[in-house]
């Protein structure tokens, strides 16, 4: 049964297969999509029968593409798409969720920013071709066109780790409760400062893990506050409890851990220890999470070192009412850096963000923009080439929330929302990772000093902050 938002596009069913041959031909021939209209059915005298879209020729390799990264057995997809029967059984819901552009979930607007790695989405032809398959009965087509099924890497999704740390004992999470955001320290035991070209997570009860922030501690800082409080860990909201600690990576819920570009690579000093934050929410079960961090060392030499800073807003309140309210925030680029990727992020009531840079001239570029923010839907986008932020440059971040009363809205009735970092409340912050630009770390006595130059600068702005807070 076709579904509502599918009929009246879909019919007759000759004329959106023709639509599709007529719009996957166009998009082959690299001229873009093409809008086509519906042709009376069975065709003229002398004009050759267009042939439907078939699973094993024409869908299967979309799914294996863009799809069984999630819809297959053991994963965060709800149902698994690994077969013809099992992909037949929901062709409408395929076609009608592509259509809509809900999944695959790739968030950002196309055109806006800079070519993106990684891409998910689907292209106007393979959207056509869900469509036209799904219109003309799921045809199965010959077992010869079939490609060999996608092998995916079970565990760790970038295969096994270098070195695997967790806690040393499960948190154990009642079922019902407030958030709580719990810092487990975990000594690298490191010999010597070593780079990584890749961070992964692994959440033993994903249920319950709303994030995890992962954090470089080389003060010992950590270690006291955890020694200070009972249980596995100690609890913190902000930076790991620790406004020295480097950032090191983040995990959501629907990301993906990716590779640096050749030559960039993330320091973790020697006898560092790693603060891993985990932002737990009770699922209404009683949980006892060990949540797991992955790290790969880097095989070839390092240039430049990675590191994350943020453009955020620690002062805005939400009206209850109001369906599109404003927030800004901006950070400030003190030394000349490049940026290899950024990462947005609100909660339940975000609806829209975009992060720009504005340059010492004036001028203006969009870095990224999501129209429809999905909070089960975010992570860091990686750019395919570096964007140069010159020296006194201005990263910009303009987000609008909805606090009127709607289904996502954790609130019930509506209140007044302010910043903070629990899933009923909000937050507006726009993450940016960069490295130095024109750093060679290969060079005899070169040093990475970007995190001291950011410690300086974050310790300006909370002082600045808590002096405000204080009049």
């Amino acid at each position: 049964m076709i579904r509502p938002c599918l009929r009246g596009r879909l019919r007759p069913a000759l004329g959106v297969i023709v639509a599709w041959a007529a719009l996957a031909g166009a998009c082959g021939a690299g001229q873009g999509p093409v809008r086509t209209k519906s042709v009376p059915a069975g065709p003229k005298t002398g004009q050759a029968k267009v042939q439907p879209p078939t699973y094993t020729k024409d869908v299967a390799p979309i799914l294996q593409a863009k799809c069984l990264n999630c819809h297959r057995k053991h994963q965060v997809g709800p149902f698994a798409l690994e077969t013809y029967e099992q992909a037949r059984k929901r062709a409408a819901d395929i076609a009608s969720v592509t259509e809509g552009r809900t999944m695959p979930p790739w968030k950002p607007t196309p055109g806006v920013g800079p070519k993106l790695k990684h891409d998910q989405s689907l292209t106007p032809a393979e959207v056509a071709t869900l469509a036209a398959w799904a219109e003309a009965g799921a045809p199965r087509g010959d077992e010869k066109h079939l490609a060999p099924a996608r092998n995916f890497a079970e565990g760790w999704k970038l295969g096994p780790p270098d070195l695997v740390l967790e806690p040393a004992e499960a948190f154990e999470l009642a079922a019902s409760g407030p958030d709580t955001y719990r810092c487990f320290v975990l000594p690298t035991n490191l010999a010597k400062d070593t780079f990584l070209e890749a961070i992964d997570y692994r959440p033993s009860i994903p249920s319950v893990v709303h994030h995890v922030i992962s954090y470089i501690d080389t003060s010992g800082l950590a270690r006291q506050l955890d020694e200070a409080e009972s249980g596995p860990g100690y609890t913190s909201s902000i930076g790991g409890g620790n406004v020295g600690a480097d950032e090191l990576g983040f995990w959501t819920a629907g990301g993906e851990p990716h590779r640096l570009p050749a030559g960039v690579g993330i320091r973790l000093p020697r006898q560092s220890d790693i603060i891993l934050q985990v932002h737990y929410h009770p699922s209404g079960k009683p949980a006892a999470d060990r949540t797991q961090i992955g790290l790969y060392f880097a095989r070839k030499p390092v240039k430049q070192a990675l590191h994350w800073n943020n453009a955020s807003n620690y002062d805005f309140r939400l009206p209850v009412g109001n369906a599109n309210a404003e927030v800004r925030a901006s950070w400030y680029v003190p030394v000349a850096l490049e940026a290899i990727a950024v990462a947005p992020h609100m909660h339940q009531l975000g609806k829209d963000i975009r992060m720009t840079v504005e340059y010492p001239d004036g001028s203006k570029k969009d870095l990224i923009h999501i129209a429809n923010w999905d909070p089960s839907w975010q992570g860091a986008y990686y750019f395919q080439e570096p964007v140069p932020l010159p020296a006194g440059s201005v990263v910009k971040v303009l987000a609008h929330f909805d606090n009127t009363d709607h289904a996502r809205n954790p609130n019930r009735p509506p209140k007044p929302v302010r910043y903070g970092p629990n899933t009923d409340d909000e937050m507006c912050v726009g993450y940016i990772a960069v490295v130095k630009k024109g750093q060679d770390l290969t060079v005899p006595r070169s040093m990475d000093d970007l995190f001291d130059i950011f410690k300086r600068q974050r310790v300006r702005n909370v002082e600045k902050m808590r002096s405000k807070q204080k009049r």
